[in-house]
Protein backbone atom coordinates (compact mmCIF):
# COMPACT_ATOMS: atom_id res chain seq x y z
CA UNK A 1 0.00 0.00 0.00
CA UNK A 2 1.64 3.23 -1.16
CA UNK A 3 1.53 6.41 0.87
CA UNK A 4 -0.63 8.12 -1.75
CA UNK A 5 -3.23 5.39 -1.91
CA UNK A 6 -3.41 4.73 1.83
CA UNK A 7 -5.85 7.56 2.76
CA UNK A 8 -8.25 6.65 -0.03
CA UNK A 9 -8.13 2.94 0.77
CA UNK A 10 -8.70 3.64 4.46
CA UNK A 11 -11.66 5.85 3.58
CA UNK A 12 -13.19 3.14 1.39
CA UNK A 13 -12.57 0.57 4.14
CA UNK A 14 -14.20 2.83 6.73
CA UNK A 15 -17.24 3.31 4.46
CA UNK A 16 -17.45 -0.45 3.93
CA UNK A 17 -17.37 -1.08 7.68
CA UNK A 18 -19.99 1.62 8.16
CA UNK A 19 -22.25 0.01 5.54
CA UNK A 20 -21.84 -3.36 7.23
CA UNK A 21 -22.60 -1.85 10.65
CA UNK A 22 -25.69 -0.03 9.38
CA UNK A 23 -26.91 -3.16 7.57
CA UNK A 24 -26.37 -5.27 10.70
CA UNK A 25 -28.13 -2.64 12.81
CA UNK A 26 -31.13 -2.49 10.51
CA UNK A 27 -31.28 -6.29 10.36
CA UNK A 28 -31.13 -6.47 14.15
CA UNK A 29 -33.83 -3.79 14.39
CA UNK A 30 -36.04 -5.74 12.03
CA UNK A 31 -35.53 -9.02 13.87
CA UNK A 32 -36.15 -7.41 17.26
CA UNK A 33 -39.28 -5.67 15.99
CA UNK A 34 -40.50 -8.88 14.40
CA UNK A 35 -39.94 -10.79 17.66
CA UNK A 36 -41.72 -8.13 19.71
CA UNK A 37 -44.61 -7.93 17.31
CA UNK A 38 -44.91 -11.70 17.34
CA UNK A 39 -44.88 -11.77 21.15
CA UNK A 40 -47.41 -8.93 21.32
CA UNK A 41 -49.68 -10.73 18.86
CA UNK A 42 -49.47 -13.95 20.89
CA UNK A 43 -50.34 -12.13 24.11
CA UNK A 44 -53.29 -10.40 22.47
CA UNK A 45 -54.62 -13.66 21.04
CA UNK A 46 -54.21 -15.38 24.42
CA UNK A 47 -56.05 -12.58 26.18
CA UNK A 48 -58.98 -12.79 23.76
CA UNK A 49 -59.12 -16.60 23.98
CA UNK A 50 -59.04 -16.60 27.79
CA UNK A 51 -61.78 -13.98 28.05
CA UNK A 52 -64.03 -15.84 25.63
CA UNK A 53 -63.41 -19.16 27.40
CA UNK A 54 -64.21 -17.63 30.76
CA UNK A 55 -67.44 -16.13 29.41
CA UNK A 56 -68.77 -19.31 27.79
CA UNK A 57 -71.80 -21.14 29.27
CA UNK A 58 -70.69 -24.69 30.18
CA UNK A 59 -74.23 -26.05 30.02
CA UNK A 60 -74.84 -24.68 26.52
CA UNK A 61 -71.46 -25.97 25.41
CA UNK A 62 -72.29 -29.41 26.83
CA UNK A 63 -75.56 -29.44 24.91
CA UNK A 64 -73.67 -28.58 21.74
CA UNK A 65 -71.10 -31.31 22.37
CA UNK A 66 -73.76 -33.98 22.76
CA UNK A 67 -76.08 -32.50 20.14
CA UNK A 68 -78.93 -32.07 22.60
CA UNK A 69 -79.42 -28.30 22.12
CA UNK A 70 -77.61 -25.01 22.54
CA UNK A 71 -78.33 -23.81 19.01
CA UNK A 72 -79.68 -20.47 20.15
CA UNK A 73 -76.66 -19.85 22.34
CA UNK A 74 -74.34 -20.89 19.48
CA UNK A 75 -76.05 -18.44 17.10
CA UNK A 76 -75.77 -15.56 19.51
CA UNK A 77 -72.11 -16.42 20.21
CA UNK A 78 -71.34 -16.54 16.48
CA UNK A 79 -72.86 -13.09 15.90
CA UNK A 80 -71.07 -11.57 18.88
CA UNK A 81 -67.76 -13.15 17.96
CA UNK A 82 -67.99 -11.91 14.36
CA UNK A 83 -68.21 -8.37 15.63
CA UNK A 84 -65.34 -8.99 18.01
CA UNK A 85 -63.21 -10.50 15.22
CA UNK A 86 -63.91 -7.61 12.87
CA UNK A 87 -63.06 -5.04 15.54
CA UNK A 88 -59.79 -6.71 16.55
CA UNK A 89 -58.41 -7.86 13.17
CA UNK A 90 -58.96 -11.54 13.94
CA UNK A 91 -59.25 -14.11 11.19
CA UNK A 92 -61.21 -16.65 13.19
CA UNK A 93 -62.82 -17.37 16.56
CA UNK A 94 -63.98 -20.94 17.03
CA UNK A 95 -65.28 -23.19 19.77
CA UNK A 96 -64.27 -26.82 19.24
CA UNK A 97 -64.30 -30.08 21.09
CA UNK A 98 -61.14 -31.67 22.40
CA UNK A 99 -61.03 -33.69 19.18
CA UNK A 100 -61.15 -30.54 17.01
CA UNK A 101 -64.78 -30.75 15.91
CA UNK A 102 -66.22 -27.29 15.33
CA UNK A 103 -69.15 -26.23 17.57
CA UNK A 104 -69.26 -22.46 16.88
CA UNK A 105 -67.13 -20.49 14.42
CA UNK A 106 -66.84 -17.11 12.69
CA UNK A 107 -64.91 -18.59 9.75
CA UNK A 108 -66.85 -18.66 6.50
CA UNK A 109 -64.96 -21.71 5.29
CA UNK A 110 -65.91 -23.85 8.31
CA UNK A 111 -69.24 -25.39 9.33
CA UNK A 112 -70.40 -26.77 12.63
CA UNK A 113 -69.46 -30.43 12.93
CA UNK A 114 -66.37 -30.16 10.68
CA UNK A 115 -62.80 -30.62 11.91
CA UNK A 116 -60.56 -27.57 12.04
CA UNK A 117 -57.58 -27.92 9.72
CA UNK A 118 -55.42 -25.74 11.95
CA UNK A 119 -55.52 -28.27 14.75
CA UNK A 120 -53.41 -30.60 12.63
CA UNK A 121 -50.96 -27.74 12.00
CA UNK A 122 -50.82 -26.82 15.68
CA UNK A 123 -50.93 -30.33 17.10
CA UNK A 124 -47.95 -29.82 19.52
CA UNK A 125 -49.55 -26.69 20.96
CA UNK A 126 -52.94 -28.37 21.30
CA UNK A 127 -51.39 -31.38 23.01
CA UNK A 128 -49.60 -29.10 25.44
CA UNK A 129 -52.85 -27.31 26.19
CA UNK A 130 -54.59 -30.66 26.85
CA UNK A 131 -51.78 -31.88 29.10
CA UNK A 132 -51.34 -28.72 31.15
CA UNK A 133 -54.85 -27.34 30.99
CA UNK A 134 -53.40 -23.88 30.32
CA UNK A 135 -53.91 -21.61 27.36
CA UNK A 136 -51.11 -21.60 24.78
CA UNK A 137 -50.20 -19.45 21.80
CA UNK A 138 -48.33 -20.63 18.72
CA UNK A 139 -45.47 -18.65 17.23
CA UNK A 140 -46.04 -17.04 13.86
CA UNK A 141 -45.72 -19.51 11.02
CA UNK A 142 -46.11 -19.46 7.26
CA UNK A 143 -49.08 -21.46 6.04
CA UNK A 144 -48.94 -21.61 2.26
CA UNK A 145 -48.35 -17.98 1.32
CA UNK A 146 -49.99 -16.51 4.44
CA UNK A 147 -48.56 -15.92 7.91
CA UNK A 148 -50.66 -17.32 10.76
CA UNK A 149 -50.64 -17.26 14.58
CA UNK A 150 -53.19 -18.88 16.90
CA UNK A 151 -54.09 -19.17 20.59
CA UNK A 152 -55.93 -22.03 22.32
CA UNK A 153 -57.72 -21.57 25.67
CA UNK A 154 -59.41 -24.44 27.51
CA UNK A 155 -63.04 -24.11 28.61
CA UNK A 156 -63.39 -25.75 32.06
CA UNK A 157 -66.50 -27.36 33.50
CA UNK A 158 -66.99 -28.18 37.18
CA UNK A 159 -68.93 -31.39 37.72
CA UNK A 160 -69.89 -32.51 41.26
CA UNK A 161 -69.15 -36.12 40.37
CA UNK A 162 -66.37 -35.94 37.77
CA UNK A 163 -64.72 -32.78 39.11
CA UNK A 164 -63.21 -30.13 36.89
CA UNK A 165 -62.29 -31.08 33.34
CA UNK A 166 -61.66 -29.41 29.98
CA UNK A 167 -64.95 -29.37 28.17
CA UNK A 168 -64.01 -27.57 24.96
CA UNK A 169 -61.38 -25.30 23.43
CA UNK A 170 -61.64 -21.68 22.25
CA UNK A 171 -59.45 -21.05 19.20
CA UNK A 172 -58.49 -17.53 18.19
CA UNK A 173 -56.51 -17.00 15.00
CA UNK A 174 -54.78 -13.71 14.03
CA UNK A 175 -55.60 -11.87 10.82
CA UNK A 176 -52.97 -11.82 8.04
CA UNK A 177 -53.50 -8.04 7.86
CA UNK A 178 -51.48 -7.78 11.05
CA UNK A 179 -48.36 -8.63 9.09
CA UNK A 180 -48.75 -5.61 6.84
CA UNK A 181 -47.11 -3.65 9.65
CA UNK A 182 -44.15 -6.01 9.53
CA UNK A 183 -43.95 -5.68 5.76
CA UNK A 184 -44.01 -1.89 6.13
CA UNK A 185 -41.19 -2.16 8.64
CA UNK A 186 -39.18 -4.22 6.19
CA UNK A 187 -39.75 -1.70 3.42
CA UNK A 188 -38.78 1.12 5.74
CA UNK A 189 -35.58 -0.65 6.76
CA UNK A 190 -34.75 -1.31 3.10
CA UNK A 191 -35.40 2.34 2.24
CA UNK A 192 -33.18 3.52 5.09
CA UNK A 193 -30.43 1.16 3.98
CA UNK A 194 -30.73 2.41 0.40
CA UNK A 195 -30.46 6.02 1.56
CA UNK A 196 -27.46 5.21 3.74
CA UNK A 197 -25.76 3.40 0.85
CA UNK A 198 -26.46 6.33 -1.48
CA UNK A 199 -25.02 8.80 1.04
CA UNK A 200 -21.96 6.63 1.59
CA UNK A 201 -21.48 6.24 -2.16
CA UNK A 202 -21.61 10.02 -2.45
CA UNK A 203 -19.08 10.35 0.38
CA UNK A 204 -16.77 7.86 -1.32
CA UNK A 205 -17.09 9.74 -4.62
CA UNK A 206 -16.27 13.02 -2.88
CA UNK A 207 -13.32 11.41 -1.13
CA UNK A 208 -12.04 10.04 -4.43
CA UNK A 209 -12.29 13.46 -6.06
CA UNK A 210 -10.60 15.09 -3.08
CA UNK A 211 -7.83 12.50 -3.18
CA UNK A 212 -7.31 13.08 -6.91
CA UNK A 213 -7.30 16.85 -6.34
CA UNK A 214 -4.77 16.48 -3.54
CA UNK A 215 -2.58 14.31 -5.76
CA UNK A 216 -2.71 16.85 -8.58
CA UNK A 217 -1.99 19.70 -6.17
CA UNK A 218 0.89 17.77 -4.60
CA UNK A 219 2.36 16.95 -8.02
CA UNK A 220 2.01 20.58 -9.10
CA UNK A 221 3.65 21.78 -5.90
CA UNK A 222 6.53 19.32 -6.27
CA UNK A 223 6.99 20.34 -9.89
CA UNK A 224 6.96 24.03 -9.04
CA UNK A 225 9.44 23.54 -6.20
CA UNK A 226 11.65 21.49 -8.50
CA UNK A 227 11.51 24.14 -11.20
CA UNK A 228 12.30 26.89 -8.72
CA UNK A 229 15.26 25.00 -7.30
CA UNK A 230 16.61 24.15 -10.74
CA UNK A 231 16.01 27.70 -11.88
CA UNK A 232 18.11 29.12 -9.07
CA UNK A 233 20.87 26.60 -9.67
CA UNK A 234 20.97 26.81 -13.45
CA UNK A 235 20.73 30.59 -13.52
CA UNK A 236 23.98 30.90 -11.60
CA UNK A 237 25.71 28.26 -13.71
CA UNK A 238 24.45 29.73 -16.99
CA UNK A 239 25.70 33.22 -16.17
CA UNK A 240 29.15 31.85 -15.41
CA UNK A 241 29.30 29.80 -18.62
CA UNK A 242 27.96 32.42 -21.01
CA UNK A 243 31.00 34.70 -20.83
CA UNK A 244 33.52 31.96 -21.77
CA UNK A 245 31.17 30.86 -24.55
CA UNK A 246 31.31 34.35 -26.05
CA UNK A 247 35.08 34.23 -26.05
CA UNK A 248 35.11 30.74 -27.61
CA UNK A 249 32.69 31.89 -30.34
CA UNK A 250 34.82 34.90 -31.17
CA UNK A 251 37.92 32.73 -31.29
CA UNK A 252 36.20 30.24 -33.58
CA UNK A 253 35.11 32.98 -35.96
CA UNK A 254 38.64 34.43 -35.95
CA UNK A 255 40.13 31.00 -36.68
CA UNK A 256 37.66 30.46 -39.51
CA UNK A 257 38.55 33.85 -41.00
CA UNK A 258 42.32 33.29 -40.71
CA UNK A 259 42.07 29.89 -42.37
CA UNK A 260 39.95 31.33 -45.16
CA UNK A 261 42.49 34.12 -45.79
CA UNK A 262 45.24 31.48 -45.95
CA UNK A 263 43.22 29.54 -48.54
CA UNK A 264 42.47 26.66 -46.20
CA UNK A 265 38.91 25.36 -46.31
CA UNK A 266 38.34 23.48 -43.07
CA UNK A 267 34.68 22.89 -42.23
CA UNK A 268 35.61 21.89 -38.68
CA UNK A 269 36.36 25.54 -37.92
CA UNK A 270 32.75 26.42 -38.78
CA UNK A 271 31.48 23.94 -36.18
CA UNK A 272 32.76 26.08 -33.31
CA UNK A 273 30.41 29.09 -33.70
CA UNK A 274 27.46 26.81 -34.54
CA UNK A 275 27.95 24.64 -31.45
CA UNK A 276 28.47 27.73 -29.28
CA UNK A 277 25.15 29.12 -30.57
CA UNK A 278 23.46 25.81 -29.70
CA UNK A 279 24.89 25.88 -26.19
CA UNK A 280 23.79 29.49 -25.85
CA UNK A 281 20.23 28.53 -26.73
CA UNK A 282 20.33 25.78 -24.11
CA UNK A 283 21.63 28.26 -21.54
CA UNK A 284 18.84 30.67 -22.45
CA UNK A 285 16.40 27.90 -21.62
CA UNK A 286 18.13 27.32 -18.29
CA UNK A 287 17.95 31.01 -17.48
CA UNK A 288 14.20 30.99 -18.11
CA UNK A 289 13.84 28.79 -15.02
CA UNK A 290 15.55 31.37 -12.88
CA UNK A 291 13.26 34.26 -13.75
CA UNK A 292 9.77 34.73 -15.10
CA UNK A 293 10.53 38.02 -16.78
CA UNK A 294 7.91 40.54 -17.76
CA UNK A 295 4.99 39.05 -19.64
CA UNK A 296 2.45 40.91 -21.72
CA UNK A 297 -1.25 40.57 -20.95
CA UNK A 298 -3.29 41.42 -24.00
CA UNK A 299 -6.04 40.02 -26.19
CA UNK A 300 -4.69 38.86 -29.54
CA UNK A 301 -5.78 36.67 -32.47
CA UNK A 302 -4.47 33.13 -32.05
CA UNK A 303 -4.48 32.43 -35.79
CA UNK A 304 -2.13 35.32 -36.55
CA UNK A 305 0.42 34.02 -34.04
CA UNK A 306 0.18 30.54 -35.54
CA UNK A 307 0.63 31.78 -39.11
CA UNK A 308 3.63 33.92 -38.15
CA UNK A 309 5.25 31.07 -36.22
CA UNK A 310 4.84 28.66 -39.14
CA UNK A 311 6.24 31.27 -41.51
CA UNK A 312 9.33 31.78 -39.32
CA UNK A 313 10.21 28.07 -39.52
CA UNK A 314 8.94 27.39 -43.03
CA UNK A 315 12.36 27.45 -44.69
CA UNK A 316 14.08 25.38 -42.00
CA UNK A 317 11.29 22.79 -41.97
CA UNK A 318 11.23 22.58 -45.77
CA UNK A 319 14.97 21.96 -45.79
CA UNK A 320 14.34 18.90 -43.59
CA UNK A 321 11.54 17.61 -45.80
CA UNK A 322 8.76 18.66 -43.45
CA UNK A 323 5.57 20.14 -44.87
CA UNK A 324 3.09 22.07 -42.70
CA UNK A 325 -0.66 22.24 -43.25
CA UNK A 326 -2.83 24.66 -41.30
CA UNK A 327 -6.55 24.58 -40.61
CA UNK A 328 -7.97 27.61 -38.84
CA UNK A 329 -11.40 29.15 -38.23
CA UNK A 330 -12.66 31.61 -40.81
CA UNK A 331 -13.08 34.15 -38.00
CA UNK A 332 -9.99 34.24 -35.84
CA UNK A 333 -10.16 33.13 -32.21
CA UNK A 334 -8.92 35.66 -29.70
CA UNK A 335 -7.10 34.70 -26.49
CA UNK A 336 -5.46 36.63 -23.67
CA UNK A 337 -1.79 36.48 -22.76
CA UNK A 338 1.61 37.14 -24.28
CA UNK A 339 1.68 36.47 -28.06
CA UNK A 340 5.49 36.35 -28.17
CA UNK A 341 5.66 33.64 -25.52
CA UNK A 342 2.87 31.68 -27.17
CA UNK A 343 4.81 31.88 -30.43
CA UNK A 344 7.79 30.40 -28.58
CA UNK A 345 5.54 27.50 -27.53
CA UNK A 346 4.47 26.92 -31.13
CA UNK A 347 8.07 26.99 -32.37
CA UNK A 348 9.05 24.39 -29.74
CA UNK A 349 6.16 22.14 -30.77
CA UNK A 350 6.97 22.46 -34.48
CA UNK A 351 10.65 21.65 -33.90
CA UNK A 352 9.67 18.63 -31.79
CA UNK A 353 7.40 17.45 -34.60
CA UNK A 354 10.24 17.85 -37.09
CA UNK A 355 12.64 15.91 -34.85
CA UNK A 356 10.06 13.12 -34.55
CA UNK A 357 10.21 12.64 -38.36
CA UNK A 358 13.91 12.40 -39.36
CA UNK A 359 12.95 11.45 -42.90
CA UNK A 360 10.45 14.28 -43.29
CA UNK A 361 6.68 14.18 -43.36
CA UNK A 362 3.52 16.17 -42.77
CA UNK A 363 2.80 18.34 -39.72
CA UNK A 364 -0.81 19.39 -39.22
CA UNK A 365 -1.50 22.58 -37.28
CA UNK A 366 -5.15 23.25 -36.44
CA UNK A 367 -6.92 25.98 -34.50
CA UNK A 368 -10.44 25.19 -33.28
CA UNK A 369 -13.02 26.92 -31.13
CA UNK A 370 -14.92 24.89 -28.51
CA UNK A 371 -17.66 26.04 -26.16
CA UNK A 372 -15.29 27.95 -23.88
CA UNK A 373 -11.75 27.41 -25.17
CA UNK A 374 -9.46 27.76 -28.14
CA UNK A 375 -7.46 24.67 -29.10
CA UNK A 376 -4.15 24.72 -30.95
CA UNK A 377 -3.09 21.22 -32.05
CA UNK A 378 0.21 20.18 -33.64
CA UNK A 379 0.22 16.65 -35.09
CA UNK A 380 3.19 14.80 -36.54
CA UNK A 381 3.56 11.47 -38.36
CA UNK A 382 6.41 10.06 -36.31
CA UNK A 383 6.47 6.95 -34.14
CA UNK A 384 4.52 8.48 -31.27
CA UNK A 385 5.55 9.30 -27.72
CA UNK A 386 8.74 7.65 -26.54
CA UNK A 387 7.63 7.71 -22.89
CA UNK A 388 4.65 8.56 -20.71
CA UNK A 389 3.20 11.96 -21.53
CA UNK A 390 3.98 13.47 -18.12
CA UNK A 391 7.58 12.27 -18.27
CA UNK A 392 8.07 14.28 -21.45
CA UNK A 393 7.40 17.46 -19.45
CA UNK A 394 10.06 16.73 -16.83
CA UNK A 395 12.91 19.24 -16.98
CA UNK A 396 16.10 17.96 -18.62
CA UNK A 397 14.43 14.76 -19.84
CA UNK A 398 15.01 14.28 -23.56
CA UNK A 399 15.53 11.58 -26.18
CA UNK A 400 17.47 13.90 -28.49
CA UNK A 401 21.22 13.68 -28.83
CA UNK A 402 21.41 17.47 -28.93
CA UNK A 403 18.98 19.21 -26.63
CA UNK A 404 18.58 20.48 -23.11
CA UNK A 405 15.22 18.85 -22.35
CA UNK A 406 13.61 22.15 -21.36
CA UNK A 407 11.42 22.99 -24.36
CA UNK A 408 8.27 21.21 -23.25
CA UNK A 409 8.72 22.22 -19.61
CA UNK A 410 8.99 25.88 -20.57
CA UNK A 411 6.11 25.57 -23.03
CA UNK A 412 3.77 24.14 -20.40
CA UNK A 413 4.84 26.83 -17.96
CA UNK A 414 4.01 29.54 -20.49
CA UNK A 415 0.62 28.03 -21.38
CA UNK A 416 -0.35 27.56 -17.73
CA UNK A 417 0.65 31.16 -17.09
CA UNK A 418 -1.99 32.14 -19.65
CA UNK A 419 -4.62 30.07 -17.84
CA UNK A 420 -4.47 27.14 -20.26
CA UNK A 421 -3.20 23.59 -20.51
CA UNK A 422 -0.70 21.72 -22.67
CA UNK A 423 -1.15 17.99 -23.25
CA UNK A 424 0.77 15.36 -25.19
CA UNK A 425 -0.71 12.12 -26.49
CA UNK A 426 -0.40 9.57 -29.26
CA UNK A 427 -2.60 10.03 -32.29
CA UNK A 428 -5.65 7.84 -32.52
CA UNK A 429 -5.99 7.78 -36.32
CA UNK A 430 -2.43 6.78 -37.28
CA UNK A 431 1.12 6.57 -35.86
CA UNK A 432 2.37 9.86 -34.53
CA UNK A 433 1.90 12.22 -31.62
CA UNK A 434 -0.08 15.38 -31.07
CA UNK A 435 0.33 18.31 -28.72
CA UNK A 436 -2.85 20.16 -27.70
CA UNK A 437 -2.78 23.70 -26.29
CA UNK A 438 -6.06 24.82 -24.72
CA UNK A 439 -6.54 28.49 -23.86
CA UNK A 440 -9.60 30.42 -22.65
CA UNK A 441 -11.26 31.87 -25.74
CA UNK A 442 -12.57 35.43 -25.99
CA UNK A 443 -14.53 35.41 -29.24
CA UNK A 444 -16.61 32.90 -31.25
CA UNK A 445 -15.33 31.69 -34.56
CA UNK A 446 -16.38 29.48 -37.47
CA UNK A 447 -14.41 26.79 -39.25
CA UNK A 448 -12.22 27.30 -42.27
CA UNK A 449 -8.85 26.48 -43.85
CA UNK A 450 -5.95 28.82 -44.43
CA UNK A 451 -2.95 27.94 -46.54
CA UNK A 452 0.34 27.49 -44.77
CA UNK A 453 2.29 30.70 -44.23
CA UNK A 454 -0.53 32.96 -45.56
CA UNK A 455 -1.95 35.90 -43.65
Amino acid sequence: MTGRRAPLLWAVLACTVLVAAVSAGLLGLHQAAESRLDAALGQRLLAVANVLAAGADPDSVEALVFGSGGAAWAGSRARKWRGLAAGNDLAEISLTTLEGRVLVTTATNLLAGETSDFWALDEPAVDRMRDTGAAVATPTRLVGAVYQASAYAPLWKDDPLAGSFVQAVVTVRGSPDFYDALATLKRGAAAILAVVLAVLALVVAVLVRLELSVRRARALLVRQESLAAMGRMTAGIAHEIRNPLGIIRGAGQHLERVLAEAGIADEVAGFIPAEVDRLDRILSGYLAFGRDGESADEVFPLGAVVRRGVALLAAELEKDGVRVEQAQPAADVEVRGDPRRLQQVLLNLLLNARDAMPGGGLVEVTVERTASAAELTVRDQGRGLAAAAEQCFEPFWTTKEKGGGLGLSLSRRIVEGMGGTLELRDRGDRPGAEAVVRLPAHAPAGAGTVAAGKE
